[in-house]
This record gives C-alpha cells, sequence and structure tokens, in this order.
C-alpha cells in the first residue's frame, strides 16, 4: 500500500485531530467572493501562477486557530490602506469548519475597524450570508480551534551570512567592505561553534541564543532529502552580523563548512526539517514555496518527508508551490489550482484537477501526452468536442488520432506494438459495434494447463474477431513458443486495460438527432406536401449514415463529405449541450484514463 493510500486510510477513520475541513472567503482581499477551498488530504498543495492569491490564502489559514492572527502578514500603511468593506458591505473575513468532540465547529473571523488597532481581528457570529449554520442564541458564536501552527516562507529563509551579505549595510563600522566586517565578526562565531564561549555580549545583552547540536534524527531526513551524508550539524540563532538569522556548520563525508558556503537549499531544508521535526502531534504546517533553490530530486523526497511526518504525527500540511514535481502523484483531492477570473482580476480557485491538468494552469509543458485512437474522423471529433467542454487544461493533456484503415489495422498492427510493454499512454476507443459479448478476457483467471499458444490464440480471436499474427525469435523448432505465450498474455493485458468503446453501434448513433433533422428540413422546404414526402423518407432510413447523407442532400443540395461534415458539427454542438447518457459515458472514459498512473 502506498503511503497515499495509507494516509487517506488514517484520515478516513477520524485519526486527524482539530483538523480543518475547508475555508471560505466571503469576501478577503482580491479572492473571487464566497471562494471555497476543501481539505480532503491532509497534504493540500496551492499552485498556480505568480500573484493569484495563494500565499495570501496561507496568511488567512495561519491566522485562523486561537490566538493567530493574519495581521503577522497583511496590515495596511498610508501607501497601501486597505478598505474595511467591498462594494457589498462585506467586511474581510474568512470562516472554516473543524470537528471538536463530535461536533461540527464554523468559526468566522473578520478584520473590524477600531480606533487604537487599525487592523484587529477577532471571531464574530455565525452569519448566513456567508453561508454558515446561524443559532437560536445569536450572540454563541463557536471557538477558534486549538492548533499548533508553523509557518516558514522559504523566499525569506536566508542565513545570517546572505542576509548581511545582500543586505546588510556599513553604517557606524570601521570596516572598508562586507567581506572584511564578515571576518572579523567570524572570529566571534567561531567561538560559539567550537564551544571556547556560550555567548558573545554586546554592551547590554547577549548576541546569540544557545548553539545546538542537530540531532541524528534531523540529520537523517537532511540528508535524505539533499542526498548527501551529513554527519554532524551545529546551529546557532545570532546577532552578530547586525541581523538575527542563523549560523550552521556543516560536516558531511567529505568536507566541513558553515553557510557562508552552503547552498541556500540546504539552509532552508534544515529549517523545515527541524522546525516540522519539532512540532508537536496534530500541528498545522504552512509552507510558502518550500521547492526554492533545491533540485527537482531534493524536491521530490522533500514531499516523501512530509507525507511522512503526516503519518506518524498527523499533521495538517498545507504549501504554496510552483513545483510540478511536489504536485506531481498526489490525489487529485490535495490539488488547489489558482487562477484569474478574466472578467473581473479576482482569483478563484479550481479543486479535482489531476497533477497533469494543474501544470496547464503553471504554464508547464506537458511533453508526454496520452494519445486516443479511434476508428474515423467523426469519431475523432466526438472524441475532441469532449475534450473541449472538459476545459483546455484537460484537452492539453491528449492527442486524438484517427486510423483510416479502420479497426483491423488498429488491431493487428498497432496493438500488437503497444503491448510490448507498460503503456500508460496509447488508448483505443474503438466503435461500440466492435464490442465483444463478454468482458475482457484476464489470463491470469485461466487454469494454468490452459496457458498455451493455441489457447490463448483463441481467446484473442473471441475477443478481437481477428487473427492476430506477433513477430517472434526463431528457436530450434521454429518460433520461439515461450515468446509468443508472453506477447500473447500481453496483448490480452493491453485489451484489459488500454481497450475501450463508444456508446452506440457507430458515431453517426452517438449524435444522431430525429428532431434536429426534422427542423432542418421543416426550414428549408417550404411546400407542405414534398415536406411530408420527404419526412416520411427520412423515417424509413434506419442506418444513421445513410440518413445523415439523406439530411445533408436537403438541407445543402449534395453529400459530399465537407457537407455531411459540417453537418455533423451543428449535430455534435446539440449534443454537446445535451450532455445525454452517451455524452456522460465519453467523460468518464477519460477521467478513467486522467485517474491511471
Amino acid at each position: 500500500m502506498s503511503i497515499i493510500d495509507t494516509i487517506s486510510q488514517i484520515k478516513a477513520s477520524g485519526k486527524f485531530k482539530s483538523y480543518i475541513d475547508f475555508i471560505q472567503f466571503p469576501f478577503y482581499r482580491n479572492l473571487e467572493p464566497d471562494t471555497k477551498i476543501s481539505f480532503s488530504f491532509p497534504l493540500t498543495v496551492f499552485i498556480g501562477q505568480n500573484g493569484c492569491g495563494k500565499s495570501s490564502c496561507l496568511h488567512a489559514l495561519y491566522g485562523a486557530p486561537d490566538r493567530y492572527t493574519p495581521y503577522q502578514f497583511w496590515f495596511d500603511t498610508k501607501v497601501d490602506p486597505i478598505k474595511y468593506y467591498g462594494s457589498e458591505k462585506k467586511r474581510h473575513s474568512f470562516w472554516y469548519s473543524y470537528e471538536n468532540a463530535g461536533r461540527r465547529m464554523e468559526v468566522i473571523k473578520a478584520r473590524i475597524k477600531r480606533e487604537n488597532d487599525p487592523n484587529y481581528w477577532e471571531t464574530s457570529r455565525p452569519l448566513a450570508w456567508a453561508g454558515m449554520k446561524t443559532r437560536a442564541n445569536k450572540i454563541e458564536r463557536d471557538k477558534p480551534v486549538i492548533k499548533n501552527v508553523v509557518y516558514l516562507d522559504f523566499r525569506s529563509e536566508l542565513s545570517a551570512f546572505d542576509k548581511f551579505f545582500y543586505f546588510g549595510n556599513l553604517k557606524g563600522t570601521s570596516a572598508s567592505n562586507k567581506q572584511e566586517f564578515l571576518r572579523r565578526k567570524s572570529a566571534s562565531l567561531i567561538k560559539l561553534f567550537n564551544g571556547t564561549k556560550a555567548s558573545i555580549k554586546s554592551s547590554k545583552r547577549s548576541l546569540n541564543k544557545p548553539l545546538e547540536q542537530i540531532s541524528s534524527e534531523e540529520l537523517k531526513w537532511i540528508s535524505f532529502i539533499l542526498g548527501r551524508e551529513y554527519i554532524r550539524g551545529l546551529s546557532v540563532f545570532h546577532e552578530l552580523f547586525r541581523n538575527e538569522g542563523y549560523s550552521m556548520l556543516f560536516e558531511t563525508t567529505f568536507a566541513k563548512y558553515s553557510e557562508a558556503v552552503a547552498g541556500s537549499g540546504e539552509i532552508a531544508i534544515v529549517r523545515l526539517v527541524r522546525e516540522v521535526l519539532a512540532a508537536e502531534n496534530y500541528s498545522l504546517v504552512l509552507l510558502d514555496e518550500p521547492e526554492v533553490s533545491l533540485h527537482p530530486g531534493a524536491q521530490k523526497r522533500l514531499k516523501e518527508f512530509l507525507l511522512e511526518q503526516i503519518k506518524l504525527k498527523k499533521h495538517q500540511v498545507i504549501l504554496a508551490s510552483h513545483s510540478p514535481v511536489i504536485v506531481k502523484d498526489l490525489p487529485k483531492e490535495a490539488i488547489k489550482v489558482f487562477h484569474q477570473n478574466p472578467r473581473n482580476g479576482r482569483f478563484m480557485v479550481k479543486e479535482g484537477l489531476t497533477p497533469e491538468e494543474a501544470f496547464y494552469h503553471i504554464e508547464f509543458p506537458v511533453n508526454d501526452r496520452k494519445n486516443i485512437i479511434v476508428e474515423d474522423i467523426l469519431a475523432k471529433e466526438i472524441v475532441l468536442s469532449v475534450l473541449d467542454k472538459l476545459g483546455e487544461a484537460t484537452k492539453n493533456l491528449f492527442n486524438v488520432k484517427f486510423n483510416p484503415g479502420g479497426e483491423s489495422v488498429i488491431k493487428k498492427e498497432f496493438i500488437t506494438v503497444f503491448c510490448r510493454e507498460l503503456n500508460f499512454k496509447d488508448f483505443i476507443f474503438f466503435d461500440g459495434d466492435q464490442k465483444p459479448s463478454g468482458v475482457h478476457a484476464d489470463w491470469r483467471h485461466f487454469a494454468t494447463k490452459d496457458l498455451t499458444n493455441n489457447y490463448l490464440k483463441s481467446k484473442i480471436k473471441e475477443q478481437t474477431k481477428e487473427e492476430i499474427k506477433f513477430s517472434v525469435d526463431g528457436g530450434k523448432t521454429g518460433s520461439d513458443q515461450g515468446q509468443l505465450v508472453e506477447l500473447q498474455k500481453a496483448y490480452l493485458d493491453y485489451y484489459l486495460n488500454n481497450v475501450f468503446y463508444l456508446p452506440k453501434q457507430i458515431p453517426e448513433d452517438i449524435i444522431w438527432s430525429q428532431d434536429l433533422a426534422e427542423s432542418l428540413i421543416e426550414g428549408m422546404v417550404a411546400d407542405p406536401i414534398l415536406k411530408a414526402d420527404l419526412l416520411a423518407q427520412l423515417s424509413s432510413i434506419y442506418n444513421t449514415k445513410e440518413k445523415f447523407v439523406f439530411v445533408s442532400e436537403v438541407v445543402f443540395g449534395d453529400s459530399t463529405s465537407s457537407s455531411v461534415s459540417g453537418l455533423h458539427k451543428q449535430y455534435i454542438k446539440r449534443w454537446l449541450n445535451c450532455e445525454n447518457e452517451d455524452y456522460q459515458g465519453i467523460k468518464a472514459l477519460i477521467v478513467n484514463i486522467l485517474e491511471r498512473q
């Protein structure tokens, strides 16, 4: 069982305490009013382009528990004043739900105007207009969730050395440049690292907190994520470089060095690992762009670390990211895509998208699209129309191709090639008339004595109605029979997993509408006698291919391929609007493919 399945089972059993089930924003910053974000899986990733509100939502979540407030991150100034009310007289607010002792709690926090504290947030009574359940006692309100919060913004997780080197100044010092200043102060820092001094003091106070040894458990995870072996590590929080910050001393199997020569990704991972491991059980862990300065392999292992800590300590982890590596392989419930509403510029959140669909919204190229192969051009147009309706993000994941040679060539030539390796890329949508009477055969259910060339060959023919030939190596007595059996089993596997059928017998049956045909004929023919005769002729035709030819002759005056194709397009448009059972069936096939790894 995968760790994701394990976490899902733990979540379903109710073992995550004080868990925030969703957060909703009646009016908050530049989000679309009443935006709701659900947290069905304990690891949630906010993904989207820059400036789409991901960090703003993390700030709201930071302020959700008892004794926390968004004010730490969002406050007004003379340059950037915050209006207290929107156009509909709504305050900036958010509300969320959690379970406490079997009771569903709903808590709203709103920004309240106070003369002595212009950025004050407090809980409010439940508000019906915000979607909350009101109480008989209008004053009663639920208490905020009690939950420890860990918040790390990795765009600001710089070491003490980097803070001074990139942003510090030399005012009030005698140093001629930053390098000289750092050399001087490092003389004091080394005394902390080698234990000569426990504290470096100014005239008034200590400039550092106690030196900390990075534990073996912490080193294990740091080594795992960064892909190198750390033997020892020391960390100290200090002001020796004028700004508050961490300095670290690392020892690996190859070198010993401080944060001055360490990568920024190393410093960030040390901070993250230590904070998460130290967090009490059931914490709310909020991470803003943790992938900064990490290569893809480290990003993948970081995700694995977070999942392991969720499993062990029942944390609720929510992170904002631009990383396809972090999103990849996560369940749809974990992915929240932030994007801009083109009509008003506000930010919206889409849920239920696959990782590949989410990539579309961060403009990450999908180089390994899935192929859907159909029998003819109309089947292709129908499948493409469903993909169009499902949206650009989904359509971007597929190529739809038709084979002019028809189903026989697909069965004999395409599948015999596709089946030679585990294939999650190429899928076949046959017309409904190709569907066998029974289910696809699974050779694993055959008796061992039946796993022979002749028996498997008969099962393939029973399923495909074709004689399928395989190219195999020669042996002492002819073709390699063992290899042939394995190819036949692989062929059946491909059919079992990658072959589907469109509704109805042929594509024309799917989109045909007698009502639309009669409407088109009535619109083209004024003579009532001729009209009645044409409608009678139409009713006498039973093959839908021939019906389309007939209607094309009446409407366009000919039945050329372009005229019939134009008629098909009208029918497809009407069919899409109906979203009938056949539409839902094709949509389900596409969703089935998307959910496969």
